[in-house]
C-alpha cells in the first residue's frame, strides 16, 4: 500500500450530507409551515430561508474541501513515493 496523509475525505463528505439533510428538513419544514401576514412568521420563514441558503452553501463547500482533500492525499503518496518507493 502507498504512503498516504490520509486528510479524511469521507468525513467531510459525511458532514456535506448531513448539511444537505438538514436543509431539506428546514425546506419542507417552511413550506408546510403556517402562512399569514404576521410579523413574527415572517421573521422565522426569513430565518429559515436562510438556513436553508446557508446549510446549501456548507454542503457544498464540505465537497469542495473533500475534492481537494483526496488530491492533496494523492499529491502527497506520489510525492513520498518518490522520496521512498518501498
Amino acid at each position: 500500500m502507498p504512503p498516504a496523509v490520509h486528510l479524511r475525505p469521507d468525513r467531510l463528505r459525511v458532514h456535506a450530507a448531513e448539511a444537505t439533510d438538514l436543509a431539506t428538513g428546514l425546506r419542507a419544514a417552511l413550506e408546510s409551515g403556517p402562512e399569514g401576514d404576521r410579523p413574527e412568521l415572517d421573521r422565522w420563514h426569513t430565518g429559515l430561508r436562510r438556513a436553508v441558503q446557508e446549510l446549501a452553501e456548507l454542503s457544498a463547500v464540505l465537497v469542495a474541501a473533500a475534492d481537494n482533500t483526496e488530491r492533496a492525499d494523492a499529491a502527497a503518496a506520489r510525492v513520498l513515493l518518490r522520496v521512498d518507493p518501498r
